[in-house]
């Protein structure tokens, strides 16, 4: 009977052990993931933060940088322009914040144009495997332009510099700055190609 006894009782020690051994393991485990997730929370987040905030004063400057140099293209020399830190577009007159709401039309649509090619050449140069790198689109980005901003417009297309540009327009001026010209027509709710002029 104490054989049998010492028996049961070895066998309850050994896996008594084998239990210990995996609970040390898990604590072991256990601690190496506390230490990670501190390291994480007390180095990586705040470095990451860091990257980040840096990334987007390097963004936001350059960005701020090539919408001041559209801006200033299309509109008079008298106006400003700059982002603030929410990216929103700040128009200056003689050192004078001006409400967007009371910019004209042709202003309006300059602030829009600015910012729409600064955002696309941010994108482009921050991805730089973007398939759709060297094609731009223009929805009427001459709405409500004076005669001077049409003639501006054309020094904004050369410095563009895209390979393939496509501009929607009701604007006839545009059709002068352009290769290649499609006009259509809406009749009976359908849009139909009235003429092609392909320059080859």
């Amino acid at each position: 009977e104490s054989k049998k006894e010492i028996e049961v009782f070895s066998k309850q020690i050994t896996e008594l052990k084998e239990r210990i051994r995996k609970t040390e393991e898990i604590r072991e485990r256990l601690n190496y993931i506390i230490s990670l997730e501190t390291w994480i929370s007390k180095n990586f987040i705040p470095l990451i933060s860091i990257v980040e905030k840096n990334v987007m004063i390097k963004l936001k400057y350059e960005f701020s940088k090539l919408f001041a140099k559209w801006f200033s293209m299309l509109v008079s020399e008298n106006f400003e322009a700059r982002l603030d830190d929410s990216f929103t577009p700040i128009v200056e007159y003689q050192d004078y914040e001006i409400d967007y709401s009371y910019l004209s039309g042709g202003e309006r649509t300059a602030v829009a144009l600015a910012y729409r090619l600064s955002l696309n050449q941010v994108l482009n140069s921050l991805l730089s495997r973007i398939k759709t790198k060297d094609l731009v689109i223009l929805d009427e980005p001459t709405d409500g332009f004076s005669e001077q901003q049409l003639d501006k417009i054309r020094e904004v297309l050369d410095q563009l510099n895209a390979k393939q540009l496509i501009i929607v327009s009701h604007e006839q001026k545009i059709e002068g700055f352009v290769d290649s010209v499609i006009k259509f027509k809406k009749e009976y709710g359908i849009s139909k190609v009235i003429s092609e002029n392909f320059i080859k």
